[in-house]
């Protein structure tokens, strides 16, 4: 997100730069996803219109409920200072960096 993006502005190039709706939105899900699979819950969409991904919930197992996509378009228009790991962190998240160092031998 900091390479392709400035405070709301997709950087010329990047892979922001074209299909900046679909592209949050797949990172959103991507988020709730990978919160989803670490701590349990369940997604469910709030409504059924063209912006109805926008309002995708995840019902965590403890009663919180957060919004993944928005919060992903929220770091877009705000910059670092609306971190998704800083987000994700009070929710129970451990650090990944070890799971990324592996992921990086793999394909690298």
């Amino acid at each position: 997100m900091n390479e392709h993006s400035d405070h709301g502005v997709a950087v010329a190039g990047g892979l922001l730069a074209t299909s900046l709706g679909p592209r949050l939105s797949a990172l959103g899900t991507y988020f709730g996803e990978t919160v989803r699979q670490a701590l349990g819950g369940a997604s469910a969409a709030d409504g059924d219109g063209p912006t109805a991904e926008m309002n995708i919930a995840l019902h965590l197992p403890d009663g919180s409920i957060i919004w993944p996509v928005q919060r992903v378009i929220k770091r877009f228009r705000n910059g670092p200072e609306d971190s998704i790991a800083f987000y994700g962190a009070p929710l129970g998240l451990t650090d990944t960096s070890t799971n990324r160092r592996r992921w990086f031998r793999r394909c690298g």
